[in-house]
């Protein structure tokens, strides 16, 4: 079914404290580019502080809770007043207000996002111990328990329909609040997907998880619909499959849901989520390639499908540049919303808003306004548009192989665990820790990092983080030397030879600058990733070094000009850099090998590890 249509598209937000100082200039460009991108809602419930990280600072696994400040931040009710400083309540409500005073300047309708059913501190399960519900936090990452409300309780009820109305009362233009679970420090009874595995009280373990999240959306709606006849609630991700089928049929009205790919939490049909699930057998092998995408898109047209059959709004969750940056791949991204338009979906959670010349979000904007048309030609059009017919095989060349290194890059177990581990990406690489100084790492090692490494996700230190097969790490090295780094080189080579002309118009200038841009850092990062796993060949008790590969004093010395690099291209002196400080001083120390043989391989899953809504009987 081809809907052509996208009623609501919720672009993010305009967060007061993005423009506090920056000025109005800043606001009225993001404004310009939501409208452009036809934003219709924006998200405004920002936080100043998470409250309950505030007043338990030495307990990092709170730094997970900071993602979807609940209604309880902002609002009380008769259950829980008094529980969080009233200071700290007011300062969040007035950045709420000061963010909903945006979106109505503006012409925006407002949006939430919240992690829900939260976890609650244990001073209000001693005011209600009948209340408490399922355990929520993540085991692996924390060091005590915490437990969310069973929505099944009227008292519960009444609670969130007490907070839902004193949010509507401050900001009536709330029409959305979407519901993010199972992680960040929230979650419903009995979910199989559950950090702690399926628990909960023993009253309502024979309700199913996906009929319990059906009656926390219809409390909300009852109550918000008083204020706001247009109110929904929107299931965003978390539950599985199954559950999320029990929670579509039969859905109250105003209950929506949004759909991802089995393999992420945001997007889901780009290929570099399925060489995460399958590895390296995809690269180079377009038969395993097409049934990786055909496995995708079954398990994304199921989850639609589920929606449609039950007569309910089909919201996608889809940013071209979710976890993956803005890097031209116009080909792909108008593949994949030509593919959400067919399949019925008519809201857009993100969507486009990255700027004027981003390729992703032209094409991502056309399909929208013009439906599905060849994506060849969609794609030419945009090229000869931005830098007319004579230049327009040029740039067209610079995107084929942007988006060739996008689609063959070589993504380790764990998807964005890696690119974005921040030990990797800020900590120095040396033969032997131990020799550090006693404060060397105060720079990098920060309270919360220090006390990850007491968590079981952690333990191991830094090169668990690349604790890969051998045979996979040779793989991705292939894959960064013969595919990825080429296509870089080589688009940026054209890009430079084109704005080395005098000719071009100030508007071919500024497309091709922002091109260049987009992805000119990527060879860096990458660079630095493979520094990572071929270190990790010296480091790794386990391990035969592969012939040919560089020593470690040599691996050093390309990772301080690489990082030196990345400093410059920011404008930053690459002598003020601790970490390049202390490579540099230990370029010379025996390397000590680290035994990780107690810690299971990062592998991948393959097709066969996801539940997709496809293959559910």
């Amino acid at each position: 079914m081809t809907s052509n249509t996208i009623d609501r598209i919720i672009g993010g937000g305009l967060m007061a404290s993005d423009f506090s100082e920056a000025g109005e200039g800043v606001l009225d460009r993001k404004v310009e580019a939501l409208r452009r991108a036809g934003v219709t809602h924006v998200v405004i419930n920002e936080a100043l502080v998470s409250i309950p990280w505030v007043m338990d600072p030495e307990n990092s696994y709170l730094r997970f809770t900071t993602l979807g400040p609940t209604p309880d931040q902002y609002v009380t009710s008769t259950y829980n007043v008094g529980l969080y400083h009233d200071s700290l309540l007011e300062q969040n409500r007035k950045l709420l207000l000061r963010n909903a005073a945006l979106a109505r300047r503006h012409g925006f309708r407002c949006a939430m996002l919240c992690v829900e059913m939260t976890f609650m501190p244990e001073s209000f399960f001693r005011r209600y111990p009948a209340l408490r519900g399922p355990r929520v936090d993540n085991p692996a990452c924390s060091t005590t328990p915490l437990f969310a409300l069973c929505p099944m309780l009227p008292e519960v009820q009444d609670h969130y329909s007490q907070l839902i109305r004193g949010m509507l009362e401050l900001v009536p233009e709330i029409d959305e609040m979407h519901l993010f679970t199972n992680d960040s420090g929230g979650g419903f009874c009995y979910s199989s997907h559950l950090y702690a595995g399926p628990n909960g009280p023993y009253g309502c373990q024979d309700v199913p998880t996906g009929r319990q999240a059906q009656v926390f959306a219809e409390t909300l709606i009852t109550a918000a619909r008083e204020i706001n006849p247009e109110f929904r609630v929107v299931m965003t991700s978390g539950l599985s499959p199954a559950e999320k089928r029990d929670f579509i049929t039969d859905a109250p009205e105003g209950a929506a849901s949004s759909v991802y790919g089995a393999f992420a939490w945001g997007g889901g049909l780009e290929d570099w989520w399925g060489t995460q699930a399958v590895g390296p057998q995809v690269h180079n092998n377009p038969e395993q390639r097409a049934k990786v995408r055909a496995w995708q898109d079954a398990d994304y047209e199921a989850r639609v499908r589920q929606i449609r059959d039950n007569g309910g709004l089909v919201y996608a969750n889809y940013s071209p540049y979710y976890y993956a940056g803005d890097d031209p791949r116009p080909w792909e991204t108008h593949e994949i919303i030509c593919k959400l338009l067919r399949w019925g979906v008519t809201n857009l959670i993100g969507g486009a808003g990255r700027g004027r010349y981003s390729a992703n979000s032209a094409v991502l904007l056309d399909a929208i306004s013009h439906g599905p048309r060849p994506t060849d030609q969609v794609v030419r059009e945009l090229a000869e548009q931005w830098v007319g017919s004579a230049l327009a095989p040029q740039l067209l060349e610079v995107w084929r192989l942007t988006e060739t290194a996008a689609r063959e890059k070589p993504v380790p177990p764990g998807g964005h665990f890696f690119p974005l581990q921040p030990l990797v990406n800020s900590m120095p690489l040396v033969p032997d820790e131990n020799l550090l100084g006693e404060h060397d790492l105060d720079y990098f090692l920060t309270p919360v990092l220090r006390d990850e490494t007491k968590m079981k996700s952690q333990q191991g230190g830094i090169w668990r983080a690349v604790n890969y097969d051998h045979d996979d790490k040779l793989a991705y090295l292939r894959q960064l030397d013969g595919v990825v780094f080429p296509a870089y080189a080589q688009g940026l080579a054209i890009l430079d030879d084109l704005l080395a002309r005098p000719d071009l118009t100030p508007d071919q200038r500024q497309c091709l600058q922002v091109q260049r841009d987009s992805f000119a850092g990527y060879p860096a990062t990458f660079r630095r990733q493979r520094h990572w796993i071929q270190a990790s060949f010296y480091k790794l008790s386990d391990e035969t070094v592969p012939p040919g590969t560089p020593s470690f004093r040599d691996l050093m010395l390309a990772e301080i000009e690489n990082h030196a690099e990345m400093l410059r291209a920011r404008d930053k002196d690459p002598d003020d850099s601790p970490r390049l400080q202390l490579m540099k001083a230990h370029l010379d120390d025996p390397v000590r090998q680290v035994d990780l043989t107690e810690f299971p391989k990062n592998r991948h899953l393959g097709t066969q590890g996801w539940t997709g809504a496809h293959e559910l009987a």
